[in-house]
């Protein structure tokens, strides 16, 4: 007599094999151990299995192939039927018989398939430069935001006058590079002879130079030059000896001409008169 596999009550187990079957879920279960595998009853089903996982496989395979192939192709394009029309055409082309009727609805409908190619391209052609041109708007403000507004904040804490505030700005923001720094954030920096510094020591150093002590808001209390000596001659507000950056600013608003003259007698570079007017 065969044993059966699973048994629902313990009484229709046969006395002889009672230890021979376990019970889970109230029912009671033949014990093969491991050699359910290894039975000759199922050695069809589990390669059948196996077959069938291997086939699963290829075919997965498959389709992760097409669908890398037809990504970003429209969504009525279909590449059997393109690829069809393209064989049917070759095979036309090479019979002397051929129907020139069929040959010509051939060919409308791949070229109608080929322009839906080259649309779906100048789609992505357009989308990716769009995408350019959005990282670009980002990246330009970003670095307009890092450099004016750091320079800004700089040359406020360090004393510059207000009415340069925008030639000073103009003057030193070529100096300024934005970089990516260790932490994976931008940050605006200066190369200097003595290695990579921020924007406010920059500045701070700046001021103190000579280029930059000439801008800076003299303390309270001093003096300041006359405009003439009543003759006729003018005092440049640019020389160390009369410098006066409220005359300076009056002058560059009234006349850039004569305000170009006295920074250019006062020793300016032509680069630095040009951007201090540009502001």
């Amino acid at each position: 007599m065969a044993l059966r596999a699973v048994i629902d009550k313990a009484e229709d187990i046969p006395a002889a094999f009672a230890s021979e079957y376990v019970e889970k879920d109230g029912k009671f279960y033949l014990d093969l151990d491991n050699t359910l595998t290894s039975h000759t009853a199922l050695h069809s089903l589990t390669t059948a299995l196996a077959t069938l996982k291997r086939e699963k496989k290829t075919l997965q395979d498959r389709v992760t192939n097409l669908e890398a192939k037809t990504a970003g192709l429209p969504d009525d394009f279909d590449p059997a039927r393109y690829a069809d029309i393209t064989a049917e055409l070759e095979t036309l082309k090479n019979d002397p018989n051929r129907d020139k009727d069929t040959e010509q609805k051939l060919q409308k409908e791949r070229e109608r398939y080929e322009q839906r190619l080259r649309d779906a391209e100048a789609k992505r052609v357009a989308d990716l430069r769009a995408k350019e041109d959005e990282i670009k708007e980002r990246d330009d403000l970003i670095h307009a935001t890092l450099v004016d507004g750091g320079l800004t904040e700089a040359l406020v804490k360090n004393g510059i006058a207000k009415e340069f505030m925008g030639a000073t700005r103009a003057l030193l923001r070529s100096s300024v590079k934005v970089r990516k720094g260790d932490d994976g954030k931008r940050h605006a920096v200066v190369d200097t002879d003595l290695g990579e510094v921020d924007i406010d020591k920059f500045v701070e150093n700046w001021s103190k130079s000579d280029d930059g002590k000439p801008f800076v808001t003299p303390a309270k209390g001093s003096g300041s030059h006359g405009s003439g000596n009543g003759r006729g001659s003018e005092i440049n507000p640019w020389s160390k000896e009369a410098f006066n950056m409220t005359e300076q600013g009056r002058i560059i608003k009234s006349d850039k001409d004569k305000a170009r003259r006295f920074m250019k007698a006062a020793g300016r570079t032509q680069s630095e008169i040009d951007r201090i007017l540009a502001a």
